[in-house]
């Protein structure tokens, strides 16, 4: 497609959206926050300030919140951050809440001030913040009130510490204009399972041509309700608040991501957009039905495989909503499914959203046949390429059907992905080891219905007499976050090996299914 055709493409996109639907005045002081945030969260608040101010942004446990009170809170954070804590441009910024207008007005306020904003999960182990903290040269720490206890024994005296709901003496009048916009850093994991950062601050360019494909594709209205049942810290849910701040839409917010009750808060002649992962879909679908809750006007589901029985109940059930996104943070959004396809393609992930090319590779960097297995690669302007030919491994498997559309087939590496986490076997086993009462160790990745994947653990003890499974689960929550630690623990005399001593996964296997 020429750079024309794709202009003229995007301008409609964005036009029929309303997205560019503006007013003189409007443009004026858009123009004027784009020069006092630049590229950046605080941006788009204060545009969506400037054009919805008095709608509603978000509603959370304490209520309602309007883009206009979002926007001079978010302000006054950013001054007491710059006064009381001696917050700055560049400065490293772990923005640790749940999901509440806490950690929206956090990550506002500090790419606000031009510094660089980490979102963490809030009930990470305290070891493994500390870790983070140093991992990434963290030197602020931004938390929920409710949080305090927890981040002060992560966070000593090293780091400098603010509770969002705590009472600051900022005003709401603009900081000095910076001259970049903070980084977002997106926590991921490397193939050995140790964290790292990847930073984003996107720009317009970027953007335009995966929002064109987003708008083309999936109903997008303005002020449309946005229910994200999933973590905003993460990268999936980083992209819908950025989303609802561009659309002018209500957030749904609450601690707990269950599909039900956030939907239970709008009235039944609203239609709004459900973001989530297929676990909770998968819950979803059990539950008692409630007639009074509206029903979605589209599902956007991404983070984990879909199984294809599950999309197919979702849409028998609620007709053509379901829309499948796959994407990861080094590679951003790179394929969508929409109903159509994944009527006649259960669990597919579509094809390449525009501006992005997928290939898929064997071991031997040729092109794979249609139908089989190869490594997905991925190119585009969002992709962070790893080699000079702007192209990106992502760690996937993936294979082609006869229509052109892209399965994704599990991981490359060891990697298990469960409810839409990552979990590395390897990382779970050598924390086993560390148990006094613990001599060996093995972790099976095992199909499983409702997560797609779990772990299957086989443990040999000193003595069985000693055995306490409670107690190891709570041993274990202590030095891993919550989805890495294991649903079930086999004992088992010993741990089948070939002669090379390595795991003979298959005899493991079968000794498994004969405890189950």
């Amino acid at each position: 497609m020429s750079k024309v055709r794709q202009a003229l493409r995007i301008l409609r996109a964005l036009w029929r959206s309303g997205l560019i639907r503006l007013s003189l005045n409007e443009l004026m002081s858009i123009v004027g926050a784009w020069r006092r945030c630049r590229s950046s969260f605080a941006f788009l608040s204060a545009t969506a300030s400037i054009r919805f101010g008095r709608r509603v942004a978000l509603q959370d446990e304490n209520g309602p919140m309007t883009f206009s009170e979002l926007h001079l809170q978010s302000l006054a954070l950013a001054n007491a951050l710059i006064l009381e804590h001696g917050l700055g441009p560049d400065g490293q910024v772990a923005l640790v809440c749940r999901n509440s207008r806490g950690f929206v007005l956090g990550l506002l306020a500090c790419t606000r001030v031009g510094a660089d904003v980490l979102p963490l999960g809030p009930d990470l182990p305290v070891k493994v913040m500390e870790a983070i903290f140093e991992r990434q040269n963290i030197g602020w720490v931004l938390h929920d009130t409710e949080l305090n206890e927890t981040v002060t024994s992560a966070a000593p005296l090293k780091w400098r510490t603010c509770a969002v709901g705590t009472p600051l003496r900022g005003d709401a009048v603009e900081p000095a204009p910076v001259t970049r916009g903070g980084e977002l850093i997106v926590l991921t994991s490397g193939t050995t399972g140790v964290s790292k950062g990847i930073r984003r601050r996107p720009t317009i360019g970027q953007l335009l041509p995966l929002l064109a494909g987003l708008l083309e594709s999936i109903p997008v209205q303005m002020h449309r309700p946005i229910v994200p049942a999933i973590p905003l810290y993460h990268g999936y849910g980083v992209a819908t608040l950025a989303m609802a701040l561009a659309l002018g839409s209500p957030l749904q917010l609450a601690p707990r991501y269950d599909i039900g009750p956030l939907l239970a808060r709008l009235s039944s002649s609203e239609r709004p957009f459900l973001v989530t992962v297929p676990t909770l879909l998968s819950r979803w679908r059990q539950e008692p039905k409630d007639f009074s809750a509206p029903q979605p006007a589209a599902i956007i589901t991404g983070s984990a495989p879909l199984p294809p029985n599950l999309c197919t109940q979702l849409l028998e059930d609620l007709g053509p909503v379901l829309f499948n996104l796959y994407g990861s943070s080094e590679a951003g959004l790179i394929a969508l499914a929409l109903p159509e396809t994944l009527r006649r393609a259960p669990g597919c992930v579509g094809q390449p959203l525009p501006g992005n090319q997928v290939r898929l590779l064997d071991n031997g960097e040729e092109e794979v046949a249609f139908g089989a297995t190869g490594r997905i690669f991925v190119r585009g302007s969002f992709v962070l390429p790893d080699g000079a030919d702007g192209w990106r491994e992502t760690g996937d498997l993936g294979r082609w059907d006869d229509l052109g559309n892209l399965y994704v087939c599990g991981r490359s590496d060891a990697m298990l992905v469960s409810g839409g986490e990552n979990v590395f076997p390897h990382e779970v086993e050598e924390v086993l080891r560390d148990h006094p009462e613990v001599v060996d160790v093995a972790v099976l990745v095992v199909h499983d219905a409702e997560f797609g994947q779990r772990m299957e653990t086989a443990v040999v003890l000193r003595s069985e007499s000693s055995w306490d499974e409670a107690r190891l689960r709570d041993w274990m929550k202590q030095r891993l976050e919550r989805h890495k630690v294991p649903r079930r623990f086999h004992i088992v005399g010993e741990i089948p090996k070939n002669p090379l001593g390595k795991l003979d996964k298959r005899a493991l296997t079968s000794l498994l299914a004969e405890d189950s």
